[in-house]
């Protein structure tokens, strides 16, 4: 059953908590981490699409500029060739670059494989004619993946700006796919047409069915491009997350053992309470069953020593006689607190002025500080102080711990008492200037049996405690070595007789 409960204990305050918050922490860790991959994404795709972007408008703005110096040479093949030659030439971009005439049709180029090749769709052409700017050509060649280029033309314009034909390049994909591996290491993209023709792909082997995409739509093409979202978490994040597990665990597990601490004192203080419990219980029993029969023998046996104290004057036998009745007095105050221990405390309480108590006391108090050469000072306020208790038993509790206060100091020393009102409280404080307790002993004074003293029963204390609670009171030490002790009993004051 205990190892159940301590199970139950730490699945509780250990292993629900730390699934439950590693679940929270994952799915936190894995939205802010999509978030801000896509974001990068976004970044990287912006990046790549500025650079396409560019290499597109760098090649249109060059043969716009080409078709406009070259019209003069349309005709002229020997020169035409010379210069489409030194085009291709001089930018490693080109795959090829070609005339066309009026219909798109290849009349000469660098590469003859193309000659009278039909390059350009009929909707292009008519595009380029309308606004006689350059065009990045349709996907009639892309859809052949054993051409590794797509095509950029401009038309060539006469004086009256009509289109005589058209200066068409081939850009190299490969070209294109080398320099953007060079500036996106580690990212995987491609790029689309509108019909989703893939024109180039980087890090192919990255894609997967569910991977998650962000496009970037071109500006000088009717492309898209799309970067991947990486799928897998990095070393780092991961790190992040088991570090979290190991505090999360290493502070629930600290818990664990606080409250696993805490409930075996519990426990501890429990059992204790029960065993004080059963103590007292027995005691009580065997001091309800037994105490008349002590006292009555000690009845009679005090008769018979007065009588003797009377019948030998001899100042040895007094003495003898005096020890004797002093020893029949400890035993008889032993079993009177025996017996308030099998008394029950509920009892009949009657209304007193503690002025009137303390000066019943005062003498007696005085008496057994001058046996032991202490001063005795007193502070009772003038106005009454009424409580509800019983004479007797007050009497008994002030006396006690008067006298353990006298017995606890030197010879010399000073005993305060101090009688006062506190808001709805009758104070009763006794003071002495002895050596003090320290906090352990402190803790156990209340203890039934616990004791300093070497004659001394261990109930003295336990039961002036169970007295002035039975008057709804409390009654509490302050203590510190070798500076005196300081018991204060409140009880609730009566302001109304």
């Amino acid at each position: 059953m205990k190892k159940r409960h301590k199970f139950t204990t730490y699945l509780l305050i250990v292993i629900l908590p730390l699934i439950f918050l590693s679940i929270i922490y994952w799915m936190h860790l894995e939205r802010s981490i999509q978030k801000e991959r896509q974001e990068q994404a976004k970044w990287a795709g912006t990046f790549y699409q500025e650079y396409i972007d560019q290499v597109i408008s760098e090649t249109k703005e060059s043969l716009e500029l080409l078709s406009l110096s070259s019209s003069a040479l349309y005709m002229d093949d020997k020169k035409n060739d010379l210069l489409l030659k030194w085009i291709k030439d001089t930018d490693s971009r080109y795959a090829g670059v070609y005339w066309l005439n009026r219909d798109g049709v290849s009349i000469s180029g660098t590469n003859k494989n193309f000659d009278h090749y039909d390059l350009i769709e009929q909707n292009d052409i008519e595009r380029a004619v309308k606004t006689q700017k350059a065009f990045v050509a349709g996907t009639k060649e892309l859809h052949n993946r054993n051409l590794n280029h797509f095509s950029i033309f401009a038309p060539i314009l006469d004086q009256e700006r009509k289109v005589q034909g058209f200066l068409l390049a081939h850009i190299r994909l490969d070209h294109l796919e080398k320099r953007l591996k060079i500036l996106s290491p580690g990212h995987t993209f491609k790029v689309e047409t509108k019909d989703k023709i893939r024109i180039l792909d980087i890090n192919a082997e990255g894609f997967t069915g569910h991977s998650t995409w962000v496009d970037v739509p071109l500006t000088e093409a009717d492309w898209t491009l799309s970067v991947k979202v990486p799928d897998k978490i990095n070393s780092n994040n991961m790190n992040v997350f088991l570090m979290l597990v190991f505090f999360t665990f290493f502070f629930t597990h600290m818990i664990y053992i606080i409250v696993e601490e805490l409930i075996v004192r519990r426990n501890t203080k429990n059992q204790k309470i029960l065993n004080e419990s059963q103590k007292i219980e027995f005691v009580g029993t065997l001091a309800a069953s037994t105490a008349h029969e002590i006292k009555n023998p000690l009845t009679g046996i005090k008769g018979l020593v007065q009588l003797l104290v009377e019948k030998h004057p001899e100042e040895q036998d007094q003495f003898y006689y005096s020890v004797i009745m002093k020893e029949i007095e400890r035993i008889n105050s032993i079993v009177s607190e025996f017996l308030i221990l099998g008394k029950p405390m509920a009892q009949t309480l009657s209304l007193y002025d503690i002025r009137s108590i303390m000066a019943e006391l005062r003498p007696i108090i005085e008496s057994e500080a001058r046996h032991f050469n202490i001063e005795v000072e007193w502070n009772i306020i003038k106005e009454p102080i009424r409580v509800h208790c019983t004479k007797d038993q007050l009497k008994q509790v002030i006396l006690n711990i008067a006298k353990n206060g006298i017995e606890a100091m030197e010879v010399g020393k000073k005993l305060r008492i101090h009688i006062h009102h506190e808001n709805e409280w009758a104070k009763i404080m006794i003071i002495d200037t002895g050596q003090g307790l320290n906090e352990k002993d402190i803790d156990k004074v209340f203890d039934p049996f616990y004791t300093s003293k070497k004659e001394g029963t261990g109930l003295g204390l336990f039961v002036c405690k169970r007295i002035i609670e039975s008057f709804n009171g409390t009654i509490k030490f302050s203590s510190k070595p070798q500076n005196g002790t300081t018991v204060t009993i409140s009880l609730p004051l009566i302001k109304h007789s």
